[in-house]
């Protein structure tokens, strides 16, 4: 996992089961309608088109057909947000008006004969600017890619104004991608346990300055005391947040070997048997160790476990569906999307191990719920403040990125109007960050290139 530092859909449509013969009425002789939904088109802030086909009557004639719409799911025809559009087999278009801004509906086709109403499958949509530019460019590289699924959240002046998500969540289920799915984030856990660090200090609970291990340091012995002489008595937290502790990943990352040690075991090991390679605080060298480590210090002082704590101060946000993720597909979590890889199997790795570097499972919108709270804005309050000078919080633009087997992902501030995240959930093998590079090219310049945007938030939905 690499942080990608400074280098600087179309349509909501998502499909669900829906009911083929649903009868509102006792049923009378024969057989239901066959009737499938249209997508949707035209898409507006208060009107869209719609539609559907009666691919067959059934027993007897279709005496009415068109489409009905609701804010929940599975509407049926006895709602008064519906239309009419004619009798008889084949296709029909509907127009769908007076829609709220902002709002995701759901829109099944209908039709009835004498057994009753039948209802096609349903379709979802978000009553929104369209953003076709973007939406095409987005599924035209995930078709060069070979991307199943990719979700996207674009915040303006800390107000959500586009969540769109495209693909296929879990494509031998059929699964469409929706909003709601929650992706692995890899090294996106980064950002979230720096902040959790940062708010520790702010708080006086610990220092930044504070040694790591030995007898002064937040964890003193707990995994074993340092050698004499090793320099590792010397790092301190903030070595960890930057990347400086002197420790680097050769022979190996430690986060992805050995895969049956917990974490106390990995930290007594490098304690024991990895010297630094440089001096604390003289070398940048990405470790995702550090990043562990700096989870055993978060539990340490909070006397908390590390998700405890990091989903008890990601609450006040509004964000309730972010956990630390299973291992195995056995253990994958409600609303997670299915991970793709054909060089190495995403469900093979100590993903909950990672917790504090790279374990989080998060959706696009609730990590654009948390940007909004370290962007350094006006609008929302941080839940940080002085501390969001540090690190790379302090600059005007920053980017960074998360990748593991089966997942990539972008958390950015693009400037002081605009951020956005994308998450996927696959990678491009060959090289690691040309999926992050792309995708965030093609939302950069959309965003950048686009005039009029959305004045709703929707946060607020």
């Amino acid at each position: 996992m690499k942080t990608l530092h400074l280098f600087r859909f179309v349509l909501f449509v998502t499909f669900s089961a829906g009911l083929l013969g649903g009868c509102q009425d006792d049923p009378g002789p024969g057989a239901f309608a066959t009737v499938e939904t249209s997508s949707m088109s035209d898409v507006t802030p208060i009107s869209a088109t719609g539609g559907g086909t009666v691919a067959d009557a059934g027993g007897s004639p279709v005496s009415s057909r068109g489409v009905v719409w609701s804010t929940q799911h599975n509407p049926t025809a006895d709602l008064l947000t519906k239309t009419d559009d004619g009798t008889g087999e084949g296709g029909f278009v509907s127009l769908l008006t007076d829609l709220v801004p902002g709002t995701t509906y759901y829109v099944r086709a209908y039709a009835t004969n004498g057994t009753g109403i039948a209802y096609g499958e349903e379709v979802t949509f978000l009553a929104n600017e369209p953003f076709t530019t973007l939406d095409n460019a987005l599924m035209a590289k995930m078709n060069e890619l070979s991307i199943p699924a990719v979700s996207l959240a674009i915040v303006r002046n800390e107000r959500l104004v586009y969540a769109q998500s495209y693909g296929y969540a879990d494509k031998e289920a059929n699964q469409v991608a929706a909003n709601a799915d929650r992706y692995r984030i890899a090294s996106l856990s980064k950002p979230i346990t720096a902040i959790a660090i940062l708010k520790l200090s702010e708080t006086g609970t610990l220092s930044l300055d504070d040694a790591v291990v030995g007898a002064n340091g937040i964890l003193g012995n707990d995994f074993g005391a340092p050698p004499v002489g090793s320099d590792k008595d010397k790092i301190t937290v903030r070595h960890l947040l930057n990347h400086t502790s002197g420790w680097i990943n050769l022979p190996d990352d430690p986060m992805f070997r050995a895969v049956n040690l917990t974490q106390a075991q990995l930290i007594s090991d490098l304690l024991a048997n990895r010297p630094l390679a440089y001096a604390p605080g003289a070398h940048d060298e990405y470790l995702n160790f550090g990043y562990c480590v700096l989870g055993r210090i978060i539990e340490k002082v909070t006397g908390q476990s590390y998700e405890a704590y990091t989903k008890a101060m990601l609450a006040p946000m509004g964000i309730t569906d972010m956990q630390i993720a299973g291992n195995t597909w056995e253990a994958r979590l409600p609303g997670e999307v299915k991970y793709y890889q054909t060089e190495f199997s995403p469900y093979s790795m100590n993903v909950a191990r990672m917790d504090a570097h790279g374990g989080w499972v998060a959706s696009a919108t609730d990590l654009a719920r948390f940007m909004v709270r370290i962007d350094r804005g006006t609008h929302v309050p941080d839940i940080v403040s002085s501390s969001l000078q540090t690190m790379y919080f302090k600059d005007n633009s920053w980017v960074h990125s998360g990748s593991l087997p089966g997942t990539s992902s972008l958390l950015v501030r693009l400037d002081n109007t605009f951020s956005f995240v994308v998450l996927a959930n696959t990678r491009t093998e060959d090289n690691y960050n040309r999926i992050l590079q792309e995708l965030y090219t093609i939302v950069r310049e959309q965003i950048l290139m686009r005039g009029a945007w959305p004045s709703y938030d929707l946060f607020e939905k």
